[in-house]
Parts: C-alpha cells; structure tokens; sequence
C-alpha cells in the first residue's frame, strides 16, 4: 500500500506518518521509486500499536521507543515483550529519599506488600511500577490513620487476580505481538476507569441496602 491508504488505513494523518518514520517508530517501506516506498500489513500492525502507545497509553515518544525496541528483541520472551508496556503506563512512582521521615513507613510497607504476593504466590518483579504505586496507597491510608493492613489488600488481591487471568485469557487470542500489546495497553488504560465505575456503583447500592432505602434498587432515571 502507498503511504496514504497506510495513513487512512491506522487512523492517522500523513503528516504524523512521516513523523514516526522520521522518529524511527515505524521502519521505511520498500522504495518503488525515488518519492515513494509501498507499505505492508506489518507496517498497519505497528502504526497502530504506536498509535495505541501514544494516545491510550499515554506514553512519551521515548517510552514507545523503548516498548517497541523489547518488542522487537528476540532475546526476551513474549512475557517480557508484552509485560513491557505495562511498565511505562503511569503513574510513575519513586520512594521518598532516604532523609524524608516517610521513608521508613515506606520500606515497611513496601515489604509487606511484596511478601504478601509472594505468600500468594504471584510472580513479581521488585521494579514493578505497580509494586511502587500500591505502595503509595497503602502508605498514604496508613499516614491519615485509615485501614491499610495486608489482610485488606489481601482481599483486594484476591478479587483482582481473576479478573486479569480473564483478561489475559482474552489477550492469547492475539498471537501476533503487535496486537498482543496494543490490547495489552487497552485492556489496562480502558478497563480500569470500568473497575472503578463499578466499584463505585457497587458502594452505591451496597449503601442503599445497609441504609434502607426503598427500594433498595430503583431504576435508573434519565438526567
């Protein structure tokens, strides 16, 4: 294909098009001529996963080198190449220095929780950008006094952890590992604001029931 079905083709303008190329994000097509070069389905599969970094991931035009660059390393594993989005999707978390007094709340914290997964016997790296992020939590309930034990992530965990064996399930049924990512990132950036709508309805009607309201469900109404 020419340069503007691979544009019309992966949502994108021309213009953004040879701004990947220029950036070294999606590789040169085949030259046909001296101005024009024919693209394939594999530069679709890669324009679109840039796309799915760029805009759902959020991620910097660094990161999405840096995904695409263990994506395309034979060395790693489908684990490391798919997994590797997941760490540069935000939020970006590091420890307080050494001399902030939340520090040592913070060591304790961080340990409980990895001992946790590890008690449940989820395989997790140290550097994991989530490790950092629960950390942060459960170090700010515990600060402003509210509960933050293990046993209360613990339930949490345990709810979760089925959840993203299903959605992994659902993301084997993309062999190829272009789209392999590209769902990765969209089944975290797009179904978290899901988790969190629910959870809130839930709250919703959990309260409804506890406090008597009658009925305890009412049909929605429109605005």
């Amino acid at each position: 294909m020419r340069l503007s079905e691979l544009s019309d083709r992966g949502g994108v303008s021309v213009a953004t098009v040879k701004y990947y190329l220029r950036e070294g994000l999606l590789a040169p097509g085949t030259p046909v001529t001296a101005r024009q070069s024919d693209y394939g389905e594999e530069h679709l599969r890669r324009l679109r996963l840039i796309r799915a970094l760029l805009t759902v991931g959020g991620m910097t035009i660094q990161q999405a080198r840096d995904v695409l660059a263990v994506a395309d390393d034979p060395a790693f594993g489908r684990h490391e190449r798919v997994g590797i989005a997941a760490y540069m999707l935000g939020p970006q978390i590091s420890p307080p220095d050494a001399s902030d007094p939340e520090r040592a709340l913070w060591d304790e914290v961080f340990a409980e929780m990895r001992d946790l997964l590890t008690e449940m016997g989820w395989y997790v790296n140290e550097e994991a950008p989530a490790l950092a992020a629960l950390t942060r939590a459960v170090v700010t309930l515990r600060s402003l006094g509210y509960r933050g034990g293990v046993d209360d992530i613990r339930r949490y965990a345990e709810v979760m952890h089925p959840i993203a064996a299903e959605e992994y399930t659902v993301m084997e049924e993309y062999p190829v590992l272009e789209e392999a990512i590209e769902a990765a990132v969209a089944y975290t950036m797009l179904y978290e604001p899901i988790l969190l709508a629910l959870r809130r309805l839930a709250h919703e009607d959990v309260s409804a029931h506890l406090y008597g309201i009658s009925p305890p469900n009412p049909p929605l109404s429109s605005p």
